[in-house]
């Protein structure tokens, strides 16, 4: 696939892509330099994404081999555990 740099020196991700990686606005990306002119990009990722909607934790990164209901599980009770003072 294709894009262009604009004026700031800023490239786009074509949505779909970003949909498919779950890349956010603010999502950290590596860039490096490779031979013969080439940059790869890279996502960077610690740990699983998920976005609070209304009283609900939503996985909203890639699926690949993630199963979203274990990561959202996790976080809950990491969350459950720092509130009971465990942590």
């Amino acid at each position: 696939m294709t894009t262009k740099i604009d004026k700031f020196g800023r490239i786009l991700i074509p949505k779909p892509i970003r949909q498919r990686l779950g890349l956010l606005p603010g999502s950290p990306v590596s860039l490096v330099e490779g031979d013969g002119g080439k940059v790869e990009i890279t996502a960077e990722r610690s740990e699983p994404m998920v976005a609070r909607r209304g009283r609900l934790l939503v996985y909203t990164g890639p699926l690949g081999d993630v199963d979203p209901v274990t990561a959202v599980r996790e976080i809950q009770e990491e969350r459950a555990d720092r509130h009971a003072g465990l942590s």
